[in-house]
């Protein structure tokens, strides 16, 4: 499994029941969390909580307290940028933490393309509110960053401009219309990140369901991905779709690379604990 450390301004305090304990900055969160199937390391310390979310059907649900919109920060070597986190009726507050790994591998990539001279083109789909496409943008990257929400693409805007990036390409489509279009255009890009949802609804399109719609998109996918100076990372939450049947559908795929990593996300709490979250691969 793999997971950020060293993130001062998160932590997961504890995990159990159905549910996890995070401190945000100064903020302790008490979240539904489906893979909290153990028992709570130490319930005592649950009472910190400064706010709590209860689901309805759905996942949709309410905040025991309104909370105002805060700011709280990742730092990746010399360079520190600043999320807007907020709450929404769906438990998320804007960021997945377990995805800072993803972040760090982002920037390293960036930066190996830049010793070489190279500006790599980045295209993030399913991009929610742009952690990704800041990473990549600040370091060295043309980023493209593509989510068919405008609320998500417009909160991703308000992320830039919090950290001063004016360089990214902002689209409001969904994902499969616009790697088609990108074929057509024979358009190629060096890094591809996605973070497809289990389902998902589009605007004046078809539905999106992970288990049927994954597969035809890598394969489009692997069509404008550089054959030689490239990266991508693919993250999947299903719990319909584990690791084992997610590597032979990678295999299955014509052109797909052999040689992609395939393991475990997820966060490590403060007890040392670990709980998975999804897959991840990475090429």
């Amino acid at each position: 499994m793999l997971y950020p450390a060293d993130w001062t301004s998160y932590e997961l305090l504890d995990f159990g029941e159905g549910r996890k304990l995070e401190r945000f900055g100064q903020l302790i969160v008490n979240r539904p969390e489906p893979s909290a199937v153990n028992r709570k390391s130490d319930p005592s310390i649950w009472h910190s909580a400064t706010h709590r979310f209860e689901e309805d059907k759905g996942q949709k649900g309410a905040w025991d307290e309104e909370l105002a919109p805060f700011q709280i920060d990742y730092k990746i070597g010399n360079q520190n940028l600043f999320f807007q986190l907020k709450q929404t009726a769906f438990k998320h507050l804007g960021i997945f933490p377990e995805q800072a790994v993803n972040w760090q591998f982002i920037a390293n990539q960036c930066m190996m393309f830049s010793e070489s001279a190279i500006k790599p083109r980045v295209l993030n789909l399913f991009a929610y509110t742009g952690a990704a496409s800041l990473i990549a943008d600040r370091f060295g990257a043309e980023v493209t960053h593509v989510d068919s929400s405008k609320s998500a693409v417009n909160w991703a805007r308000d992320n830039a401009g919090l950290n001063g990036i004016s360089t990214i390409r902002w689209i409001v489509d969904d994902a499969r219309k616009f790697v088609e279009r990108s074929i057509k255009r024979e358009e190629k890009y060096n890094g591809i990140i996605l973070d497809p949802p289990i389902f998902g609804m589009v605007p004046k399109g078809k539905k999106w369901k992970l288990n049927t719609d994954l597969k035809p998109l890598l394969e489009q996918i692997i069509q404008i991905l550089d054959p030689e100076n490239r990266f991508m990372i693919l993250n999947t939450y299903s719990p319909q779709l584990p690791l084992h049947q997610l590597k032979k559908m990678l295999a299955s795929i014509k052109g797909f690379p052999g040689d992609f990593e395939a393991t475990i996300l997820g966060l490590k709490s403060s007890y040392g604990k670990e709980l998975e979250l999804g897959n991840l691969v990475r090429i």
